[in-house]
């Protein structure tokens, strides 16, 4: 949400570089946002646990966890970066105009 986070797992973050570019375009609503970085991150978690096969392992469930945690920062404290990124990418192309 249009903060610097380095989480450690590179397409972890590029998860979150999209969800900053949806955030950053104009009429795009924030639940929709939300829920793809979701649904990114939840598909990385499955694709590394097939890969290495610990679905149900420590590490498995540690990918999960740290899924729902920066789910949840989204939810509960995405609102203003939302509302700041929104607010910039929808300017009127004539607004700087008001000594006609």
């Amino acid at each position: 949400f249009s903060s610097q986070f380095d989480i450690g797992i590179p397409s972890m973050t590029k998860c979150c570089n999209h969800h900053d570019r949806c955030y950053d375009t104009c009429g795009n609503k924030k639940n929709d946002c939300d829920e793809q970085f979701q649904s990114c991150l939840s598909k990385i978690c499955r694709d590394v646990q097939k890969t290495l096969g610990i679905s149900e392992s420590v590490q498995g469930k540690s990918c999960e966890s740290t899924v729902q945690l920066l789910f949840d920062a989204v939810i509960h404290l995405g609102c203003k970066p939302y509302l700041d990124s929104q607010r910039a990418a929808c300017m009127c192309r004539y607004e700087d105009k008001t000594d006609l």
